[in-house]
């Protein structure tokens, strides 16, 4: 059996998702299932790893929930982030996952007409305690906070999907 199924039977996991920008950088953190953090950070490149590396040892996260980046809208920038993110991600011997923010407003919204605002209003359903944040982004003029409503979306999932595996592995188990 492998490590992290190991991991997973024994303990909580957990998760820190990451919606990176070459700008900008989403963050949540979920311990177990309980939403710890959550911000967006003014990052420059050569500061991103450092402040992953933080949050990791902070948080004694296990899994890295990733924003699947679009091929066409993405820059080199980002590729080389992403990939930075990947080889820590394998240096610490950490679950990756990557989610398109499709892949989040399918697991997450059931109406048709699935946009950013529903997901927005989604995750502050969900988090209630982030319906100040939320206020606040729907009277600002350009959207900065999206990152972190989106962020929080993907390790929702993320945390879904591993529960979903757990609860397989332990009825398999018996």
């Amino acid at each position: 059996m492998s490590t992290w199924l190991t991991t997973m039977q024994k303990e909580q996991l957990n998760v820190l998702a990451i919606n990176p920008g070459s700008r900008y950088l989403g963050i949540a953190v979920f311990v177990g299932t309980e939403l710890r953090d959550w911000a967006v950070k003014l990052a420059r490149r050569d500061k991103i790893q450092a402040i992953m590396s933080e949050y990791i040892d902070v948080y004694r996260v296990h899994v890295i929930a990733l924003k699947k980046l679009h091929p066409a809208r993405t820059s080199q920038t980002l590729r080389n982030i992403v990939s930075s993110t990947e080889r820590l991600a394998m240096r610490r011997r950490l679950i990756l996952r990557e989610y398109s923010i499709g892949e989040v407003k399918e697991a997450l919204l059931s109406q048709k007409g699935k946009n950013k605002r529903l997901l927005m209003e989604e995750v502050v359903a969900r988090y209630p305690f982030l319906l100040n944040e939320f206020q606040k982004e729907e009277k600002n003029k350009n959207p900065y906070l999206i990152r972190m409503f989106e962020t929080v979306g993907i390790g929702r999932v993320c945390l879904n999907q591993l529960d979903a595996a757990k609860q397989k592995v332990a009825r398999s188990s018996k």
